[in-house]
Order: structure tokens, then C-alpha cells, then sequence
């Protein structure tokens, strides 16, 4: 019996669709499960849904028979709450205890906590057994743990992605950005990068998809106001929402080249990105944080962050070599079916967790 502890979809985004797709590799009566999404509340609803979650961790963990706990952990004062508590609590059983990071900011979280909250997680966390990451070059986020165990498992992209692939425009260089609408997401500075290669390019097109989000810079409605204001007199930039399945396939299917300009805080190994390349999609996004050590050359291009120029560039050498272009499509497509498939990350996972 596994106790899992994460966020379930909706809303979907690279944590919660990586957690669930664990939680439906294992069957019902093998698993306990505590949903710990917060998405979608107001600060005061946040706070009591953790305590509700609180309450719920700690019933299940004291009154349950379980051998494996496995959780996603929290990079926020408020969320590593349920961690801490979590974690000592199971501690007092004799389990094993599996942490997955998602993100790439623990290591900045623990730094920056206050003194005295430093030393409880650090306490905390030296009793997880292991501690699973994205990328090799992300076990440095663990650096603070020399005991602990730190796997690396890559995301992946799920299977309908690229079972019957749409044919693309030959007559057209389809751009496509599948992520948050948010600042440190790069979205306007891509819109910005938009406007001036559809001056010198008439037969681009980019298509936007994504739910509007607060992060550091703007608050949602600064962005939606600000977003909408920027794209509504542009007949060549579509706003398509919120989309799933197949149509979220069609959309990166019929695109050429998928477009990630971030700098958000916790940016780490983003399923859109590997969604874009199983879709046979170039991938142009920036020199920041762990993106590099997924794109490189033979994917697309890395650009500056916050450098409209160097994203117009960027793109701009896709489009003139079309053939490069083709290329970095097949490879693409290539390599997501070989290393980032659903199957491989199931079994990464029960490789590690469940020890099978």
C-alpha cells in the first residue's frame, strides 16, 4: 500500500499532470491518496484548505497501513507545513519516504527561510530516504542532504501527443506558446518579438494557449488586461484559452516551432516543451535555470531572457533555413518517443518508488 500526496488536475499544469498520471498507474485498492491542490483560491482559502489538508495528513498517516509514502514537496512557508508535518509523522513508522521535486527552487527556498525555519526543514528532511529530480544537474537542489538518495526521472508527454500526427502548412511557419499566461512566462515579450517578424514575414502565425496567472511582476488582471490590449487588433495572433486532449494535440501538431521565453521563478523541466517536440516542434526558449541542460542545438534555439531581440533573432534563424527546420522537427519527434514517453515515466517511477 502506497500513501500518495500531491496536487490532482484540475487545473493542470506540470505538477499536478505528472502526479496524476502516477496516481492512475496504480490501482485503487493499492493506494491512499490526499489531494493537495490550492490552485484557484483566494489567500484565505488557501489557508484553510491547509488546514483541512493538515488534518487530513494527519489522520491518514496515524491511522493507516501504508508502506510507501510518496509526495511532491512544496517550495512555499505555507506549503512545506503539510511536508514538515508529513514527514515526521511518517517517520515514526518504519516506511520509506519519497520525495519528487518538480521544481527548481528548494535549494533557493531553504537558503532564503528564516533562520529557525532553515534548521526544521533541514531536521525534516533528512529523514526522506529519497528524493527524485528532473535532471542530473538538478541534484544540487538536495546538496544540503549528503544522506539522502536523489534519482532523476524526466518528465514526459502524454501518449495521444503524437499517436496520428496532423499534417502541417507547408505554406505557412506556425509559432505556438502552450503555457500559463503570466509575465515571467516571456508572453510579451514573445507578442513584442511577434510584431515585428510578422512585418518582415507574412505568412507567420502564432497561436497562444494557456490560463491567465499572478505571479511575481502582475497581478491577473494586470496581465489579462495587458495581454488583451496587445493581441486584440493582431489578425495573425489567435488566443485559443484553455485547451485539452485532442484538441491541445491538434494545436501543437499543425505548429512549427513552440516558443518558451521564461524566466519564472521555478522553471525547471516543462511538459509543454517535451508536448512540442513529440509534436515534431522546434523549440526556441531561453538561457535560464535547468532549460539549457533540455534544449540544446539539435532541438531549437536558446535566447536571452527578457531580450525581445534575441527571441526575434532566434526565431527568425528557424524561418530562413527550412530545412534546418525540418530537421530539428524529426529529431525532435524522434527523441520524445525514445526517452519521454508515458510509459517510461511510470516506470521510472515504479522503478524507484514501488521498487518493482
Amino acid at each position: 500500500m502506497i500513501l500518495l500526496i500531491g496536487p490532482i488536475f484540475p487545473p493542470i499544469h506540470g505538477q499536478s499532470l505528472a502526479f496524476t498520471r502516477f496516481v492512475e498507474s496504480i490501482n485503487e485498492d493499492k493506494r491512499i491518496l490526499i489531494n493537495t491542490n490550492l490552485e484557484n483560491k483566494s489567500k484565505i482559502g488557501k489557508i484553510f484548505a491547509t488546514f483541512k489538508t493538515l488534518l487530513s495528513i494527519s489522520m491518514k498517516v496515524i491511522f493507516s497501513k501504508y508502506d510507501i509514502v510518496y509526495f511532491t514537496c512544496s517550495r512555499s512557508i505555507l506549503g512545506s507545513i503539510k511536508d514538515i508535518l508529513l514527514i515526521n509523522l511518517v517517520s515514526l513508522k518504519d516506511v520509506n519516504i519519497v520525495n519528487h521535486l518538480h521544481g527548481s527552487d528548494f535549494k533557493e527556498f531553504l537558503d532564503t527561510s528564516p533562520k529557525w525555519y532553515q534548521k526544521i526543514l533541514i531536521k525534516s528532511y533528512t529523514k526522506v530516504d529519497i528524493s527524485i529530480v528532473l535532471l542530473d544537474s538538478m541534484k544540487e537542489q538536495f546538496v544540503d542532504f549528503p544522506e539522502m538518495n536523489v534519482e532523476i526521472v524526466p518528465n514526459f508527454y502524454d501518449k495521444e501527443l503524437n499517436e496520428k500526427l496532423e499534417e502541417k502548412d507547408d505554406d505557412k511557419i506556425n509559432l505556438v506558446y502552450f503555457s500559463n499566461i503570466m509575465s515571467s512566462k516571456g508572453i510579451f515579450e514573445l507578442i513584442d518579438a511577434f510584431e515585428i517578424l510578422s512585418k518582415e514575414y507574412d505568412n507567420i502565425y502564432l497561436n497562444i494557449a494557456g490560463e491567465y496567472i499572478a505571479d511575481e511582476y502582475m497581478s491577473i488582471d494586470e496581465v489579462k488586461e495587458k495581454f488583451q490590449n496587445k493581441i486584440y487588433h493582431h489578425d495573425r495572433i489567435k488566443y485559443v484559452g484553455k485547451i485539452f486532449g485532442e484538441r491541445k494535440a491538434r494545436v501543437l501538431q499543425k505548429s512549427d516551432i513552440f516558443v518558451l521565453p521564461s524566466y519564472y521563478k521555478s522553471e525547471a523541466f516543462p511538459i509543454s516543451i517535451i508536448e512540442a517536440m513529440a509534436c515534431k516542434n522546434a523549440i526556441v526558449t531561453t538561457n535560464y535555470k535547468y532549460l539549457p541542460a533540455v534544449v540544446f542545438s539539435e532541438n531549437g534555439m536558446i535566447v536571452e531572457t527578457k531580450s525581445v531581440d534575441s527571441l526575434v533573432d532566434g526565431i527568425k534563424n528557424l524561418i530562413i533555413d527550412k530545412e534546418k527546420l525540418k530537421q530539428i522537427q524529426i529529431y525532435n519527434h524522434q527523441v520524445a518517443k525514445e526517452k519521454y514517453s508515458l510509459e517510461q515515466y511510470i516506470d521510472n517511477l515504479n522503478r524507484i518508488v514501488m521498487k518493482k
